[in-house]
């Protein structure tokens, strides 16, 4: 009998690809994300960020010029519309690296941590501006500097002199001064920043003082938010804010939450959106402060590249944005319960009242092939969203302006009263200048003709059990599966609940485990907001809690708002 084959030589493989969840960024940790691609542990081929990160956590900033957007970092630019991306985690990915290398920015890695630093460059000289540049204030520096966004402070990680301190607290800024660089305390979203070279330079525009005193910044944010007065009149009221630790399974999950009665009329639950046009994000305080709104959560999913909302947003009896894949939605009235559901629109286009083409999205940055409408909620001006698109205008029931490619890309007029049809990936356009065209709608669900309506997803809880099928609203696995901080708006049967939920220790809630959560909580119904980066509470213009510990720019959210006058329809 013949010898038995040798054994077969195990195979092995490098691979050349390696994940974390947690930064190192110029000393500092944070918990984010990061993808790896290159052997080594020095010299990445490729190194997917974050944009959130990118921008909150190193100074990156959106440029835009004659019609396309750059982002920039100390004159590095690049257009991105051109620009890869990925998802990595729950996050929106971009390969840093072509910046970094730019700039000398040192990266390395181990296991899954990810370091990456800059030296810190010295300030050599400060100059404000004057006459109506006089809240501008220049800081001339000896090389690129990080800056962060840290809460409700602005991070500039350089090295100062105590009399450069001195002469910023003249300014009325309040600073502290350690070992990581030179906080701007309160100035987070107060200021806006710009990175220049030739020479270095960091300018911060909107200078205003900082209002917190140093007694309250040694006090946990949510301790000053409890102790605002404004907030203290209404906790005599019925307002409920706490925070707590609820294990789910082997699992603490921490939640900041803020309830109103049913019945309350000093506090009233209003969407929180741009009026004006709906492209674009703001910080959650510049979005939560014209409302006048003394608590605040992040709202409804958006594309962070673009800038532009996914999902339903409806003020004040008006669609700023509508409904897709039949997500998860609440629809609510002045006062009373909110309403909770999944929610689709049908829109339907009539020709000559004969031929009859549906209307797939409205005022909606979620881009398909077929037929779209926009109205002038969704701004001034309409601009292409897609490589293949054609348009009309509807104006008194007949189509007066046809529009192609070209004029699209520079951008059309939305009219004041009238509609534009846009069809995209070679659809033809239905209709002709002068046709005779009746645009009908309706809601699948009853919440959809309430005046106030916000959408998100996953349905969590409906009557008290847990109804998660993020499939049914076109949710990914990949989706369902990842462990993120979130933002939930819930009801029970006295009141109803804005909550920021993350991991106690540093280990983040799945949906199914922020489900069971709430329902130790009691809560009968609830759904899922944007989460991970943009997972931010506001109370009384503080920021006490935010999803990555960087302060986030959204394009919609959620208040409790204390002016009445502010909610017009009933």
């Amino acid at each position: 009998m013949p010898p038995p084959p040798p054994a077969p030589i195990a195979e092995v493989r490098v691979t050349d690809q390696f994940s974390g969840d947690r930064l190192t960024i110029g000393g500092i940790d944070t918990s984010s994300s990061w993808l790896w691609q290159g052997q080594g542990a020095m010299r990445p081929t490729r190194l997917w960020l974050p944009l959130d990160l990118l921008v909150g956590q190193m100074g990156f900033q959106r440029q835009a010029d004659v019609g396309e957007e750059f982002l920039d970092w100390y004159g590095f630019q690049r257009p991105l519309s051109g620009l890869q991306q990925r998802t990595i985690g729950d996050e929106v990915a971009l390969d840093a690296l072509p910046w970094l290398n730019a700039l000398g920015v040192q990266v390395n890695r181990t296991k899954s941590t990810l370091r990456v630093d800059l030296p810190k460059p010295h300030l050599k000289k400060l100059r404000q501006g004057k006459g109506s540049s006089a809240n501008r204030l220049v800081l001339d520096l000896s090389g690129p500097a990080l800056v962060q966004r840290q809460g409700d402070d602005l991070l500039l990680q350089v090295k100062v002199t105590p009399l450069q301190e001195s002469q910023l607290r003249r300014l009325g800024l309040k600073t502290r001064r350690d070992r990581s660089g030179l906080k701007l305390l309160g100035q987070s979203s107060r200021l806006s920043t710009l990175t220049l070279k030739d020479p270095w330079r960091v300018v911060l525009d909107g200078i205003t003082p900082a209002k917190s005193s140093t007694k309250q910044r040694q006090s946990q944010a949510f301790q000053i938010a409890l102790l605002a007065p404004e907030m203290q009149d209404l906790i005599k009221k019925g307002l409920v804010l706490d925070q707590r630790v609820i294990q789910v399974g082997v699992k603490p999950i921490r939640l900041y939450r803020a309830g109103v009665q049913h019945n309350s009329s000093d506090l009233l639950l209003l969407p929180l959106a741009p009026s004006h046009a709906q492209p674009g994000l703001r910080y959650l305080n510049q979005l939560a402060q014209p409302a006048n709104a003394l608590v605040a959560v992040n709202g409804g999913f958006f594309n962070r590249v673009r800038q532009l909302p996914l999902g339903a947003v409806r003020l004040n009896n008006e669609w700023l944005s509508g409904p897709i894949l039949n997500r998860g939605a609440i629809g609510w009235k002045r006062s009373g319960p909110l309403m909770f559901g999944r929610l689709q629109l049908i829109q339907e286009m009539t020709v000559f009242g004969r031929r009859r083409w549906p209307l797939g999205m409205l005022n909606s940055g979620y881009v398909q092939r077929g037929l779209s409408r926009y109205t002038r909620a969704w701004g001034p001006t309409y601009r292409a969203l897609s490589g293949e698109e054609q348009a009309l205008t509807l104006s008194e029931g007949r189509v007066d302006a046809v529009y192609d490619q070209a004029s699209l890309v520079r951008g059309v007029p939305l009219p004041l009263k009238g509609d534009l049809i846009v069809a995209r990936g070679g659809t033809a356009l239905p209709a002709q200048i002068g046709d005779e065209v009746t645009i009908n709608m309706r809601s699948s669900n009853p919440l959809g003709e309430l005046p106030q309506v916000m959408g998100g997803g996953p349905l969590l809880l409906q009557m008290g059990r847990v109804v998660l099928n993020g499939r049914q609203e076109g949710f990914s696995p990949g989706f369902l599966a990842v462990s993120a901080p979130r933002t939930v708006v819930a009801q029970d049967s006295e009141r109803i609940w804005l909550l920021a939920v993350k991991g106690a220790n540093g280990s983040d809630p799945t949906l199914i485990e922020t489900s069971l959560a709430l329902s130790q909580l009691g809560l009968r119904d609830a759904l899922n907001l944007d989460g991970g980066g943009s997972t931010t509470m506001l109370i009384a213009n503080t920021t006490v809690m935010t999803g990555r510990g960087i302060t986030p720019r959204v394009q919609n959210g959620l208040g409790f708002i204390s002016d009445q006058s502010k909610v017009l329809a009933n």
